[in-house]
């Protein structure tokens, strides 16, 4: 699959989210040393990952909070070519954990990315 941008790879990848049911998170970027444009992008679900343990570093008057981070592996890697076009070089769909229902199909909790 190819695009005519990077943003247009990113609408792509917020509307499936919301279609399917988790919320996308912004993982990487990678760039051309010389001029700083965007070479590659790499998108995925906001649980991807594992949050790190911040306990020393939050002191004893922070609450800590549970990490809504499970390992997920669901992403998307998008990379600029030769020719000018976006293309899907690596693409994971399974998620190790519920998706978010909604009456309508679409989660409301991706919006904020749209801007």
């Amino acid at each position: 699959m190819e695009f005519d941008s990077e943003e247009d790879a990113r609408e792509f990848y917020v509307d499936y989210a919301r279609r399917i049911g988790f919320v996308v998170r912004i993982m990487q970027r990678r760039r051309f040393g010389i001029d700083g444009r965007t070479l590659a992008r790499r998108l995925g679900c906001n649980k991807q990952g594992f949050s790190p343990n911040n306990m020393g570093i939050l002191g004893p008057e922070k609450k800590l909070r549970p990490s809504a981070r499970e390992g997920c592996k669901a992403t998307i890697l998008v990379k600029l070519e030769k020719s000018g076009k976006w293309v899907v070089t690596r693409f994971v769909k399974d998620h190790n954990h519920p998706l978010i229902a909604t009456a309508n199909g679409f989660s409301t909790a991706v919006s904020f990315l749209l801007v």
